[in-house]
């Protein structure tokens, strides 16, 4: 869907100060269920390693550990189903096994700080009322700090966040992860240690898998067929017959559409007449990729006058998330000025509406690196399978390139598609006490916390291996 450009700059909306209020999760958990079936289209949650999770709460709860949820964030809406998951779910979870928990369950969940900016009023009202946590990626907030570490420290609630920093768009790899969950881990053994509290600081990785029924494979052949039109390419007459062929042919389709989109967005940043120039040095269809992600972050950039300090020094792939950090962060500051508009000359004010207006286009070019950056071909072409991708890794790929396409006209992930039901598999691994490893903290920090967030990366990797049949499995609950 094609969006309207901004006009005008806006308020900015102060949130409330972060704090559990008891009406605003009553709320929640009234809604919980409604929600999770009608918005999030579950049709059921399934708990692999239940009791990893409950004995984890249970030893935060009755104060022998610290603990830290971190979840995976390949789908864009796991705050919410992990919300569902910890206020209704678990409970109940524990009761029928016999192991009531002693008190009602909740995190605090920590969330980038443009989210109440572009998610609307009620979302603005509820965050800080159940006490979720506002961040910056681009810039040092140190209240954001202290609140958070007093969080993880003392508060009756654990905290939740994603170590991936944003949505990854893909399940059955771990694209990238930062070290925010095990810096923080971190932190709060050191705040304890200081207090005379030492005890277990503990990092829960959650893994998340969306499970859909492969009978739907026509409502994904009809949204690649849109696509496919929009691009120029005439859809096939009719699917195969038999449902291992039709999914092979899909994929196929999905390749074929890949490298069009691909086509397309190149003639848009003038990348076609660069590989002309060249033509002793054919590109492959990922470098092709790179040299896109390149021209969007620079043309991002150049809108909004930011120089790219680390450039020519890393390759595109290891510095553009940070570039997409900070064009997102200029971009929503001049959308929402951080200052009274009413207080501005009147030029001033059209000025800022007019650079509002710029940084809405530029945030153009950085919503199609969001997507981008992890659309490598692997995923669809390295697959473990031997009778070639799931049908959920299909999924994924047919919603990205979707969403692709409507990205490279002024789109974002609130256009991505969401046509299947589907049952969600959430893992618990086992958690990791990262306040046992303090003293390699003391001697060596980055050393330290880049070898904790290596272990949940392992974590995830293992949590992917169970979900796809190639682990030991824990114990699966409904």
């Amino acid at each position: 869907m094609r969006q309207l450009p901004a006009a005008v700059a806006h308020r900015r909306s102060r949130l409330a100060l972060s704090r559990v209020r008891p009406s605003a999760l009553a709320l929640l958990r009234t809604l919980g269920p409604l929600y999770a079936k009608a918005a999030l289209g579950l049709d059921r949650l399934e708990l692999r390693g239940a009791q990893r999770l409950i004995s984890a709460w249970r030893n935060f709860q009755e104060g022998r550990a610290r603990l830290i949820l971190a979840f995976r964030h390949p789908y864009g809406d796991e705050p919410q189903l992990f919300s569902y998951l910890f206020d209704l779910v678990l409970p109940r979870e524990a009761r029928m096994r016999g192991t009531a928990l002693p008190r009602r369950t909740h995190a605090r969940f920590v969330h980038g700080y443009e989210v109440p900016l572009w998610s609307g009023a009620l979302v603005r009202w509820l965050l800080p009322r159940i006490g979720a946590i506002p961040v910056y990626h681009a810039r040092h907030d140190s209240a954001s700090v202290a609140r958070i570490r007093a969080i993880a420290r003392d508060d009756v609630f654990p905290l939740a966040l994603a170590p991936e920093g944003q949505v990854s768009y893909r399940s059955e790899t771990l694209p990238r992860i930062e070290n925010g969950a095990a810096r923080i881990a971190f932190w709060c053994a050191e705040d304890l240690a200081r207090a005379g509290r030492s005890m277990p600081v503990l990092v829960l990785p959650l893994s998340v898998h969306y499970r859909r029924d492969e009978s739907e494979i026509a409502k994904i052949e009809a949204l690649v067929a849109r696509v496919e039109r929009r691009c120029g390419i005439a859809p096939p007459a009719g699917p195969p017959s038999q449902s291992a062929p039709r999914r092979a042919a899909l994929k196929e389709r999905l390749v074929a559409l890949d490298l069009a989109l691909l086509s397309l967005a190149e003639s848009m940043y003038g990348l076609h007449a660069a590989a002309r120039a060249m033509p002793a040095a054919p590109l492959t269809r990922d470098s092709r990729l790179d040299a896109l992600i390149e021209a969007a972050l620079e043309r991002g950039e150049s809108i909004l006058g930011i120089r790219n300090r680390n450039h020519g020094a890393k390759t595109v792939k290891t510095d553009a998330i940070g570039r997409l950090y900070r064009i997102r962060q200029e971009g929503w500051d001049r959308i929402y000025p951080d200052r009274d508009l009413d207080t501005m000359k009147p030029l001033e004010r059209e000025l800022a509406d007019r650079r509002a207006g710029e940084a809405w286009y530029a945030m153009r070019h950085m919503e199609t690196v969001d997507l981008a950056w992890y659309l490598d071909s692997d995923y669809i072409e390295s697959h473990p399978a031997e009778d070639g991708p799931s049908f959920d890794r299909l999924v994924e790929c047919a919603y990205s390139l979707a969403d692709l396409a409507s990205r490279l006209v002024g789109g974002d992930i609130s256009d991505r598609p969401n046509l299947l039901r589907k049952r969600a598999v959430v893992i618990a691994a086992e958690p990791i006490d990262v306040g046992a490893r303090l003293s390699d903290y003391r001697r060596d920090r980055k050393a330290a916390v880049g070898a904790a967030t290596a272990e949940i990366a392992r974590a995830y990797y293992q949590c992917i291996q169970e979900y796809l049949g190639k682990g030991l499995q824990g114990d699966a609950d409904s």
